[in-house]
Order: C-alpha cells, then structure tokens, then sequence
C-alpha cells in the first residue's frame, strides 16, 4: 500500500511538472519568460519531498504550487483522494470543498468534484451529506450520473435498506444491465425479511419478482423452493428443482435433501434427476457423484457403485471422492484400516473450504450469497472437490 501511495505521488508530481512546463513554453511564446518563477521553486521543493519520502510535505507543495484553474482541477482532485486513500479523509474533504467552491469550473468538473466528495463523506460515515450529493447527481443529466447512482446504492445496500436498494437499483439497471445479478439478490434479501415475519405470499412474490430481473438467480429458485415445500404445494416443486439442476447444476447439492424428499413423496424420480445434474455440469459436484453412487449401491450393488465411482475419480481426483469410495466399501463393525481411514479423511475434510470466491478468491465452508471478501453478489460457488485449496 505504501508502495502504491509513493508512486501515485511520482506520478501526480510528473503531471505537475508537465503543467509548469507546458505554462513556461506559453510565455516563452509571448517573450514573458521569467527567470525561477516562485512557482516553480515549490514544485522542485516538492520533488525533493517525494525522492526523500516524505509525503505530507510533497502534498502540501504541489498543492501550493498550483493555483485552481480549469487546467489543474484534475490534478487537485487527485491529490484529494490520495488523502482520503492513506486515511486522511478530512484533510481531502478540504480540498475537494475548496474547489467545489470555485465559480470557474466546467460542469462535468465541478460534478466530479461532487462524487469525490460524497465518496469522502461516505468514508467517514457521514452517510446524510453524501446521500444528498449522489442524489443531486443521480436526478441529472450528467455523465456521472452511473457512477452516482452505483455509489448511492451500495450506501443502501450497507445499511440493509433493502426497498430503497431496489428503486435506485431499476434506475441503475438502464444504465448498467449487468446490475441485474446484484438487482435479484436485493429482492431475494426482502424476500427473506418476508419469511423471517412469516409474510410467505409476499415472501413469493419479491422471489418471483428476483427471477424477473434475472432469470438464472439460483438463490431465488432455492428459496422459492424451500418456500412451495414449506406451504404444501408439492406440485411446484419438480419444475424449480429440475430448473436448479439445468441452469446451475454446481447448485444441486444445496437443494439435494429436498430433492430426496420430493422423491420420497413420488414426485421426483431422484436417479433421473442426478443423472440431469450431472450430464449438464462440466465438472461434476463431487456431492452429486456421491449421492448417485450411494443410489446405485442399493440397485445395482457395491461393485457397480465402485466402478461408478471410481471411474470419475480417476479423471478428477478428490479428498470427498476417497472419502465417498472407502464408505461404499466399509461394511460396519469392528474398526478395521478402510474405517479408520475413513475416519481421518473425513476429519480432513470438514477442515477443508468448500465454497470459493471466484472474483477474490475467499474460501470458506458456508455458503454467502454476498461475498464476505469484496463484498460482490453471487460469486462464491461451490467447490468441485478437485481444487488444490
């Protein structure tokens, strides 16, 4: 991180010499060429600063060295997010406060200055302050205007306000269609406030409402499975299952109890529905290969499920799918060494992650529809069982 600072202050400090430089060849033009200007002492003072490390000083000299035009705002916005980036957030409200108050701005200037300076209020927590900025910049037509309304609705989203979330998320979504995915978690997160005060028509209606927005939102269809179950409507559930296991087959063990049980009641051919799951993923769950093994024991035998077993063991290799073989082959009883491997591997792996990141690499053994790491929607999936973790 320090490394990044210093280099972004070589970098602010090359721009500025270019600046001066370019400022010097005008008057040279004119034949006004003067011999050191003030000026541009404070700029070599501020290079030394910089080459002998000491950064606040080097800030404090650009930012005396260059007077507020058009042509330098840029440069004073981002010696305000280098304060607000090493933690100094009062210091760059300062800065960007001051050149909002200039009258010589552009109007995409001054509406940059604008968005930095609600991003420095939301840095302290001063959530009311920021949220009238993005909302001014939000409700016109400026170019920034995606950027406002993305900033406003992760403010929202950290304070859990869910509605609000959503009715800036619509407008977000015309700009950005990709929003989508984040859009259907929203819903989905009112939908669980719904099934926490057991409001279950409501609950089904923000679901539907996340399929909607995006069709492939596997926590929706969880959910709203979980949900169908819950109110006896059986009959829902083979279509949302089966959905499950066409357009997210790595999801299939989140919903593989329920599956069992919707067997269970004849509505689901169980055997069917796993061979579905596992024709449609490109690399098997190992959970699903598991679960159809342990099926084609009781049909087929111990040998067949082995052969099974084994047979995608040995294009994917895994700890779950070892630990998966030596039950297929404990008979019980007396502890033997195939039951006390098994005992240790299965030690094993309760340690090991089972779900992972895929935009920041987080790992965990719970699944999160937000991920804890970078705080992104519907990147954490199920691990194989053939990941080296």
């Amino acid at each position: 991180m320090q490394e990044l600072m210093f280099l972004g202050l070589f970098v602010l400090a090359l721009a500025i010499g270019w600046f001066l430089g370019r400022r010097e060849a005008i008057k040279v033009g004119f034949m006004l060429k003067p011999h050191g200007s003030a000026v541009d002492r404070q700029y070599f003072i501020g290079l030394n600063y910089l080459l002998n490390e000491q950064p606040d000083e080097a800030i404090e000299t650009f930012i005396r060295a260059l007077e507020v035009n058009p042509e330098t705002v840029e440069t004073h916005i981002a010696i305000g997010k280098l304060f607000c980036q090493r933690g100094d957030v009062e210091r760059a409200i300062k800065v960007h406060q001051n050149l909002l108050a200039r009258p010589n701005l552009t109007a995409l200037q001054a509406d940059r200055v604008q968005l930095e300076l609600a991003r420095d209020y939301l840095a302290v927590g001063m959530h009311q302050r920021a949220e009238r900025l993005l909302e001014a910049l939000a409700d016109s037509r400026s170019s920034l205007r995606a950027e406002a309304l993305g900033d406003l609705v992760t403010v929202y989203e950290q304070q859990h306000e869910w509605r609000q979330a959503i009715a800036i998320g619509r407008r977000l979504l015309r700009e950005q269609p990709r929003f989508a995915v984040t859009l259907a978690q929203y819903h989905c997160e009112m939908a669980v406030v719904a099934l926490a005060s057991r409001e279950f028509e409501q609950a089904r209606s923000w679901l539907q409402a996340a399929l909607k927005v995006d069709a492939g939102c596997v926590r929706a269809l969880i959910l709203l499975a979980e949900l169908e179950e819950r109110l006896g409507n059986l009959k829902a559930l083979p279509g949302l299952l089966r959905r499950i296991a066409l357009d997210s087959p790595e999801f299939v063990p989140e919903v593989l109890a329920l599956a069992e049980r919707c067997a269970d009641n004849g509505a689901l051919n169980l055997t069917e529905y796993l061979d579905q799951a596992l024709d449609r993923a490109d690399s098997p769950p190992i959970r699903i290969l598991l679960a159809r093994a342990q099926y084609m024991r009781r049909a087929e035998g111990r040998e067949a499920a082995e052969r099974f077993l084994l047979q995608h063991l040995e294009r994917r290799p895994s700890l779950g799918g070892v630990l998966g073989l030596l039950r297929l082959g404990d008979e019980g009883g007396a502890e033997t060494g195939v039951s006390a491997s098994r005992r240790l591997l299965e030690t094993l792996q309760r340690a090991r992650p089972q779900y992972r990141c895929e935009h920041c690499g987080f790992s965990g053994i719970k699944l999160h529809w937000q991920c804890p790491g970078c705080q992104q929607w519907s990147t954490v999936k199920p691990l194989k069982g053939h990941e080296l973790t």
